[in-house]
């Protein structure tokens, strides 16, 4: 269940930097737990992660662009499941801290088009 609600997750608007809960729940106990932990905390979101690395790695399309393949061939697919596990940890309310570029920017040498 963890991995749906992750993939979900990222295919909208995780790895963009979204972060926060999507709705307020009122409550005069204790604050409901950060998407972090309704997750399941690091280990469930770095399987996830993984998984999804691993299916665009070797993605027909994406590497179709020189650009975006010759980028698969010089970072190791281990380093950007670091830096992607990272980034989503921290911006669903976790402990982790992203210390790589912004997505825009790591992004734009790479002229994805709409398609990819």
């Amino acid at each position: 269940m963890f991995r749906s609600k992750l993939l979900a997750l990222l295919g909208t608007g995780v790895l963009l930097g979204v972060s926060g809960p999507a709705f307020s729940q009122a409550s005069t106990a204790q604050p409901a737990p950060s998407l972090y932990e309704r997750l399941g905390g690091l280990a469930p979101i770095s399987v996830v992660v993984s998984d999804f690395i691993d299916a665009l790695v070797p993605d027909a399309v994406l590497n179709a662009n020189p650009a975006i393949d010759a980028a698969r061939k010089r970072v190791p697919a281990p380093y950007l499941k670091y830096h992607v596990t990272a980034m989503v940890c921290q911006v669903t309310g976790g402990p982790c801290q992203y210390h790589g570029r912004a997505m825009k920017e790591s992004h734009a040498h790479l002229n994805i088009t709409e398609r990819e």
